[in-house]
């Protein structure tokens, strides 16, 4: 079993892909992502709501059971197998209600959500995303898991994706590109800068946004194109609902 640590909260995370390898364990704080490289990137100028910047730069997403279920696509989502329902869909405000229930235990923290391209990782210099729990079966807020996704393999995409019949996507694997991990309550505002800490997930090691732009980290750099993943987690039993109502990117 390997072990990484990241300083901003005392609870355990686990990734949407620890199933891929037994036993990858975070503890810890903040946000991240996944989408196409492809296209262009959120602009400083386009801060128009987090259904808008989806719609435009990402995906709806899910890893809600294991690796056959992750997926993505470009319209809202709203599926359901026996008693558990996984749903991202947007609000008249903009932002974007997600909701996890009854996803299971094996493997632990599945979750749901969807990914915004951020652009080249040298770009960037804040991500602030504010969220609230509207449910959760537990006593604290419900947990929100971020994926940062970074295009080390320069393919133009995160992964490999196979497009189905109905117009969604079903993962082939990442095991090329690198993804750093993070989690936050979902409650109130949470900001990315150059310290917050990611492990990372094929690296087996951790790294804080300013190394990843400096290449510090082997194919990484300023010009490696990124994507931010945010969902919302399922510990097995119950519903987790919250509401993602902005993410704003700031530019160097």
């Amino acid at each position: 079993m390997w072990v990484w640590i990241v300083s901003m909260t005392s609870h355990k995370t686990v990734s949407r892909r620890s199933v891929l390898r037994k036993g990858a364990v975070a503890t810890g704080a903040v946000v991240c992502g996944r989408a196409t490289a492809v296209g262009n990137a959120v602009a400083d100028d386009e801060q128009t709501g987090v259904a808008a910047q989806i719609e435009g730069h990402g995906h709806y997403a899910w890893f809600p059971k294991g690796p056959e279920t992750w997926g993505r696509s470009a319209k809202p989502y709203d599926m359901q197998d026996g008693d558990s329902r996984w749903m991202a869909e947007p609000q008249s405000d903009g932002s974007v209600r997600c909701l996890a229930q009854n996803l299971g235990t094996e493997p632990p923290n599945r979750n749901t959500g969807f990914d915004v391209h951020l652009g080249r990782l040298g770009t960037i210099e804040t991500v602030t995303v504010t969220s609230r729990t509207l449910q959760t079966p537990r006593w604290r807020p419900a947990e929100l898991f971020f994926g940062l996704y970074l295009d080390k393999d320069e393919s133009g995409e995160f992964g490999s994706w196979e497009r189905n019949d109905d117009g969604t996507e079903s993962a082939l694997g990442a095991d090329t590109d690198e993804e750093g991990l993070l989690s936050s309550a979902a409650s109130g505002e949470v900001t990315i800068d150059g310290d917050t800490v990611f492990g990372l997930f094929n690296a087996e090691s951790e790294a804080t946004l300013a190394e990843l732009q400096e290449g510090t980290v082997e194919n990484i750099s300023g010009e490696t194109l990124t994507a931010l993943y945010i969902g919302v987690v399922n510990r097995g039993e119950g519903t987790d609902e919250v509401v993602v109502q902005d993410l704003r990117v700031s530019r160097s």
